[in-house]
């Protein structure tokens, strides 16, 4: 009977302790799991990160692949994402999203902002932003797109070369005709006055004081149209127009020197050439060599009538394989102020009163040398020396 009671009572202990002993299995199961959970959810918050950095470094990749500064903004003008060129651009961290309308509170491009974001459809203008190299211009599109965060995008394109070589043409065709304006009017009255009043006409002295006159000024017409048509020829990136042969510089100064004798007779000019080794052989168009030396020498000329001018055409070997060519005088020199705008069309540096010519000399000079692969500029001390040095790579030099 005792027996019984012992088995009885172990029955009912195993009984009651076979539920805590399964309770505490599902619990260590479930630690296991919560466990096993845990590591899972870690590496998948892992793989996210990994993800992310990668969608982030691609979508920069995109970004930057574009070339050109974008912006993407919220209606409120805070930035959701923009590329490096877009950063350097606007003076931001591309990679916080601030709100731009507050960064850009002092520059000109808040106002490009706010109409972008006021724009319903594509906006298209055209803005000027001060950079550390100077004024640049941007055409700047906007575009709304359609979806639910109304997000702004905002592309630049830098048209400053676009901008700069319509400026240059405008100014170049307002400056060409006036100079064309002048010696054709000239023309124009003298022709009237012969046409109207037939005294003059008959007389021989007023006729030939006039024809002298028309020939003088039409002949000005035809070096500005030769200048014009040089420089636009230089101009063109296509270089097949030149004629390349080897030549000797020392000949063509010296026929440019017979084209200049009686201006520099009548000016009493003192001229020297220092050419060496000779023969001095270059490879090019001899042409436009010609043309080179020859402006360079009548402006000095021109720019310094009074007499007992010292003008020098020299030549040297450089250690590089190249050369280097100079023509200096001794004149009145070239203003400090005007140093930066001798080669730009129909610029004068005149400092010694109204000075005939194109001024289109020393712009076809540069694009002369320029098309031969060499560089030119120029040094002046007014009173002492002013020279025009050209440097000219090996494969110019024979």
């Amino acid at each position: 009977m005792l027996l019984s009671w012992d088995i009885t009572l172990g029955l009912m202990l195993i009984a009651f302790a076979l539920p805590f002993i399964f309770l505490h299995l599902q619990l260590e199961a479930m630690r296991r799991h919560a466990r096993h959970d845990h590591v899972e959810k870690e590496h998948l918050r892992h793989l996210l990160r990994e993800l992310e950095e990668h969608v982030q470094k691609d979508k920069s990749r995109i970004l930057d692949a574009l070339g050109v500064p974008f912006l993407l903004l919220r209606p409120s003008g805070r930035l959701v994402m923009a590329n490096h060129e877009a950063g350097l651009l606007l003076g931001i961290d591309e990679s916080r999203n601030a709100n731009l309308l507050l960064v850009l509170e002092d520059s000109p491009l808040r106002h490009l902002l706010e109409q972008a974001m006021r724009a319903q459809e594509q906006l298209s203008t055209t803005v000027q932003v001060r950079l550390e190299d100077g004024e640049h211009y941007y055409r700047c599109i906007a575009t709304p797109l359609r979806n639910d965060d109304r997000h702004i995008g905002i592309v630049f394109h830098d048209i400053t070369e676009e901008h700069r070589t319509m400026v240059i043409r405008r100014d170049f065709v307002a400056n060409a005709s006036h100079e064309l304006r002048t010696p054709l009017t000239i023309i124009r009255g003298y022709v009237e006055t012969l046409q109207e009043d037939p005294d003059s006409a008959a007389d021989p002295a007023l006729r030939r004081r006039a024809l002298t006159l028309m020939q003088k000024h039409t002949d000005r017409i035809i070096r500005l149209m030769e200048d014009m048509l040089a420089l636009t020829r230089l101009e063109n990136e296509e270089k097949g127009y030149l004629r390349q042969e080897d030549f000797d510089l020392s000949g063509v100064v010296e026929e440019v020197c017979l084209r200049l004798d009686g201006l520099m007779q009548q000016q009493q000019a003192a001229l020297c050439v220092n050419i060496s080794p000779t023969p001095f052989l270059l490879h090019g168009d001899r042409f436009y060599w010609s043309q080179i030396i020859f402006n360079l020498m009548e402006n000095a000329l021109k720019n310094n009538p009074a007499p007992g001018l010292r003008l020098e055409v020299s030549a040297a070997r450089s250690s590089g394989g190249g050369a280097r060519i100079c023509v200096s005088d001794s004149g009145v020199g070239i203003p400090a102020e005007a140093m930066p705008f001798i080669f730009n069309r129909f610029f004068r540096a005149d400092n010694t009163g109204k000075v005939k010519g194109t001024g289109l000399g020393l712009s076809i000079v540069r694009h002369a040398v320029e098309v031969h692969g060499g560089s030119i500029c120029a040094e002046s001390r007014p009173g002492v020396k002013t020279c025009f040095r050209i440097s000219l790579p090996g494969e110019a030099v024979r």
